[in-house]
């Protein structure tokens, strides 16, 4: 197995109550190679009194603690990669934690085919006291080019949905816009889209990653003004701008959206209007949408197609 270096970046604000947690399933990983980059965004909590703790510890590159607030878990991200000094980035949120062969798993992963610039697991759903309350799964491993992933999965959701779940490439990082620190919440899905454009990504069906959900879920409340879905047809239509998605592709991938925006409960009704007609959503399904999501789904199921 190559053991590259990886460049932990642990972005925090303010989590001082989950750090130790974090850290200790950072750094006493089974992959050897790698160095810890800790960015404190001017915690107000005992934070910094955590992280020092780890100060000593052979695998610490540096603590960078913020004078003034930066306002921007994008920014922080953006940060963390132009101080690493690795070729592969894990960027491990400081409220979640994960298995000790994380790295171990994702680097054999990420380093089995060439030009691979993405590797992800699936991950666990906890609450605030590590209580699991949900869990995804793809039923194998899966390598493919970035495209194909993109109009695989991208085009209907953000299918890394955390991303302490993730490694991948520093120097596609750094080629991609700036673009998705404007976003507000799905910055993100536009930063694994422009990650992905760029070579190989491979998925990896073991649990290896805990995703936190605690107190005032920011997710939740973008969804509930509808600010993610306005910014995820903006990426749909950049990822249109840039390949081309078929006509029955399409309409299976409006389908998704709208019985996933069906489900959710906006502020008011101004806010659900006007992203019902962003989607062109009605009461009832087009026939043809109808039509094309059983086709979908059978030839996933029974063929491994993806129309």
């Amino acid at each position: 197995m190559k053991q590259p270096l990886v460049s932990v970046i642990v972005p925090n604000y303010n989590h001082a109550r989950f750090l130790e947690q974090r850290l200790d399933s950072v750094f006493y990983q089974t992959y050897p190679n790698f160095e810890v980059i800790i960015l404190d965004d001017m915690s107000t909590d005992n934070s910094l009194e955590v992280i020092n703790r780890y100060k000593d510890n052979p695998h610490l590159s540096q603590i960078v603690a913020n004078k003034t607030n930066s306002g921007s878990a994008f920014s922080q991200w953006d940060k963390g990669v132009s101080l690493a000094n690795g070729e592969i980035i894990w960027i491990a949120e400081s409220d979640d934690y994960c298995e000790l062969n994380l790295l171990e798993e994702l680097v054999k992963a990420y380093t089995k085919r060439s030009d691979t610039v993405l590797a992800y697991s699936t991950l666990i759903g906890v609450d605030e006291n590590s209580k699991p309350f949900g869990a995804d799964a793809y039923g194998r491993n899966q390598y493919m080019s970035g495209k194909q992933y993109i109009k695989r999965y991208l085009t209907i959701a953000n299918f890394v949905k955390n991303m302490s779940c993730a490694i991948f490439s520093k120097k596609a990082a750094l080629k991609i816009s700036p673009n998705y620190k404007t976003y507000k919440g799905a910055g993100d899905y536009l930063f694994w889209v422009e990650i992905a454009m760029q070579g190989n990504v491979a998925i990896v069906n073991k649990r290896l990653s805990y995703f936190r959900r605690h107190g005032t879920n920011v997710t939740e409340k973008r969804n509930a003004d509808g600010t993610n879905y306005i910014e995820e047809k903006r990426i749909l239509d950049y990822i249109c701008s840039i390949m081309h998605i078929s006509y029955l592709r399409m309409q299976g991938i409006l389908y998704m959206h709208a019985s996933r925006i069906k489900n959710i409960e906006f502020e008011n009704d101004t806010i659900k209007n006007q992203i019902y007609d962003l989607w062109d959503i009605h009461d009832e399904y087009p026939f043809i949408q109808l039509v094309v999501k059983k086709i979908m789904s059978i030839m996933r199921k029974y063929f491994n197609i993806y129309i």
